[in-house]
């Protein structure tokens, strides 16, 4: 499985993180994706792929930034085991941003897991508390609470425009 394939199967499932009103997204019909970073290290024995030191992918309107992209596969077909963000880490789309210390995604469980005062926010609207766990087959979140135990979220009405 090349980079790119790679890339884009950690995208696509970072999406339902933001698809609260939008369409479901497919890879196979998104455009490509283009990763940076400072650095690359490939290794076949750990079976990993690490983007160090500003690590940016982006793929049409959604990007994620954080310092440090690790890729964990397994198999003769190299297929994702997890994926994590690490530091910094913020996912952007459109008005949604979502940010933590830690992102993890387990490919196999269709789980990701947001850490280290972890917050998803759409415009005025926000959730945040410890941890923020994404169910991607269920299309739902548990969040467990921060400071004291508790969660925080804020749910601003829409106004409607005047013609």
């Amino acid at each position: 499985m090349t980079m790119n394939k790679i890339v884009i199967i950690f995208i696509s499932l970072m999406l339902p993180l933001f698809a609260q009103a939008a369409p479901e997204f497919s890879s196979e019909n998104r455009g490509p994706v283009e990763v940076t970073s400072d650095r690359l290290e490939v290794d076949d024995l750990a079976q990993t792929l690490v983007f160090i030191g500003n690590a940016v992918a982006t793929q049409d309107d959604v990007t994620i930034h954080g310092n440090r992209l690790t890729v964990k596969y397994t198999g003769e077909k190299r297929e994702i085991e997890k994926v994590v963000a690490e530091g910094s880490v913020r996912i952007l789309q459109g008005n949604r941003v979502a940010v933590g210390e830690r992102a993890v995604l387990y490919h196999l469980e269709e789980r990701i897991v947001l850490t280290g005062s972890p917050e998803v926010r759409d415009g005025d609207n926000f959730v945040k508390g410890q941890e923020i766990t994404v169910y991607l087959n269920d299309k739902r979140s548990v969040v467990t609470g921060g400071a004291g135990g508790r969660v925080k979220a804020v749910f601003s009405p829409k106004t409607e425009e005047k013609p």
